[in-house]
């Protein structure tokens, strides 16, 4: 079964809207003069456009009567095209939802389908629902992928990922599919709790998001008769070609970590570019992208500089996701009952907006958002992160019997890693640092050494990750233990720490994982953050990511998670995770 096809348009919205369509009333908002860009016929013809209670009334050439409340809108020598939408979101990377709202919607995206991994794991499962529900109301419209396993192995998995939770959150309407499915050599194997999940969620009418980095032709045809019904992980456009041919809707992916469509675009030409089946994502950028470069406008920028059709495009960054998701009667193109998500574009080639209209009302002109977003109440949904007094001293971080050689993790680049095998009974090698994952309440840690991320490094401290710990590197033990300290003092952060001097430091006391601050305060401190690093021989592009992944369970080869250091391929821990 595809994916549940609805309208959230009511009753009294339909008849509003007949009434202008009519010529009976007059509209809210009436667009006059523009062009508009017809996603469903692939034109751009000349009309105006009437709004009425947030929903698209008319849009033709007929002259349509105002009243002294409407908003009139002159969009002469302008294209009027739909709102944008990703796919595929990841709003809570540093910064909250709100925040991200409001970075993103000045840039024309007005509807998200978007990840439930951390409300999943940072609510209090009684207020999940409480936070969606507040999430799908704000101008920015969020939909849901319901994560149906966790991201790393953490010691309240289980709890926050029981069925019976998942089955409800799975059966509201903003929901509209489960995954993304990481752990695919488990669905590949023939997991049983997986599958199971796989199938409740197809019989609720969900799609099923897909997660297969370098997966074979032949395993790929596995994952999609296991019911995966997308992807989003090609890196060229050989591997694009084989989820299309697998039967997959494709996510062409370019954002900070994978800035790929410039290798993806060749797979969106001729009769594939308009197939319907690719839509664009920019995957959950870090904070600095966003503010150096917009978001979904900066991807079909990029998208139409590969040499992308500009219609085709478009459709990928609108109709086509909504098609994709069951929500073309709601979202996704400028036509009668729509809700009323418009850009104005000076051109095709010009994706960014001089102004976004969300839900009927302006919500942003040039570049600057005009319409107030609230804050929500974070304190009164979130599990605090900090469990307890327990604070680490520079023993939690020894060395002290680990075997020698070790093994140990590599940095290849920002997120990836291999394995070595490292001696250290007479100290660490250069350019080698100390990583243990500790629990916030010290009851155990897991320990490695680390190649490839920095040539010297008193100590980080981090509570950004998904392995639910405070993951800690450096060459100073007692450095390690104050960046740790602090970390948990302020409610959860990133800490960096020389000659026992605080460097940096980056607060999330929400849950551990979230700034209160607005995405541009983010963007400047990572970047001040990469830049200290830097300094201390980081090499890779993107630390967030880094530090994000490092109990990343599904990415190659090898992660620190609370089962221990982890091998990936085999399934395994190589060092056990110690009790303390």
């Amino acid at each position: 079964m595809g994916a549940v096809r609805r309208t959230f348009c009511t009753l009294d919205q339909m008849r509003a809207a007949l009434a202008v369509a009519r010529g009976d009333a007059p509209p809210d908002v009436l667009i006059t003069g523009g062009e508009v860009l017809n996603v469903y016929s692939g034109e751009v013809l000349p009309a105006s456009v009437a709004i009425v209670a947030g929903r698209i009334a008319y849009v033709g050439q007929r002259q349509l009567e105002t009243g002294e409340n409407t908003t009139v809108i002159d969009a002469r020598g302008r294209i009027v095209a739909p709102g944008y939408m990703d796919p595929h979101a990841h709003p809570h990377a540093l910064f909250t939802p709100v925040a991200f709202a409001r970075a993103v919607l000045p840039h024309g995206t007005t509807a998200a389908v978007a990840d439930t991994l951390p409300l999943l794991y940072l609510t209090r499962p009684e207020r999940t629902h409480d936070a969606m529900a507040a999430l799908g109301r704000l101008p920015l419209r969020f939909f849901w992928f319901l994560r149906i396993h966790g991201q790393s192995h953490t010691p309240a998995d289980q709890a926050l990922m029981r069925n019976e939770r998942l089955e409800a959150l799975r059966a509201l309407d903003d929901v509209r599919t489960v995954g993304e499915v990481t752990r695919w050599p488990l669905v590949y194997a023939g997991d049983a709790t997986l599958l199971q999940r796989i199938a409740d969620g197809l019989v609720a009418g969900r799609r099923v998001e897909g997660h297969a980095p370098g997966v074979s032709t032949d395993r790929l045809q596995v994952l999609a008769a296991a019911g995966i019904s997308s992807d989003h992980e090609a890196i060229t456009a050989d591997q694009a070609l084989d989820r299309l041919r697998a039967g997959l809707y494709v996510m062409l992916r370019h954002g900070s970590l994978r800035p790929d469509l410039p290798a993806l675009a060749p797979v969106a030409t001729g009769a594939r570019a308009f197939s319907g089946r690719l839509m664009l994502t920019p995957d959950g950028p870090s904070a600095p992208f966003i503010a150096s470069n917009g978001y979904l406008d900066y991807v079909i920028g990029t998208a139409l500089r590969t040499g992308i059709n500009a219609h085709a495009a478009y459709q990928m960054a609108t109709v086509n996701p909504a098609t994709y998701y069951g929500l073309d009667q709601e979202l996704g193109g400028i036509a009668p009952g729509r809700r009323a998500d418009l850009v104005l574009l000076e051109g095709l080639d010009q994706p960014r907006p001089l102004l976004v209209i969300a839900g009927g009302e302006v919500a942003a002109r040039d570049g600057r958002l005009v319409r107030d977003i609230a804050d929500l109440p974070w304190a009164d949904w979130l599990r605090p992160y900090t469990p307890g007094p327990w604070r680490p001293d520079p023993s939690v971080f020894s060395l002290e019997g680990l075997p020698s050689p070790t093994p140990a993790m590599h940095l290849k680049d920002a997120a990836i890693t291999t394995r070595v095998d490292i001696q250290h009974s007479g100290g660490l090698p250069d350019g080698v640092v100390r990583l243990v994952l500790v629990d916030p309440a010290g009851r155990w840690r897991c320990r490695t050494v680390l190649a490839g991320f920095a040539q010297r490094l008193g100590g980080l401290a981090s509570t950004y990750s998904t392995g639910g710990g405070i993951y800690t590197m450096g060459q100073d033990p007692h450095d390690m233990a104050i960046a740790a300290r602090r970390a948990l003092d302020t409610g959860g952060g990133i800490v960096l720490v020389e000659d026992r001097a605080i460097l940096f430091e980056l607060p999330l006391p929400l849950g551990g994982m979230m700034s209160p601050l607005p995405v541009p305060e983010v963007a400047a401190a990572v970047e001040r953050l990469a830049r200290l690093l830097a300094e201390r021989g980081y090499r890779h592009h993107d630390i967030s990511y880094t530090l994000l992944f490092l109990g990343f369970d599904s990415l190659p080869y090898l992660r620190l998670t609370y089962q221990g250091l982890w091998d990936v391929l085999a399934g395994q821990a190589l060092l056990p995770r110690e009790d303390l």
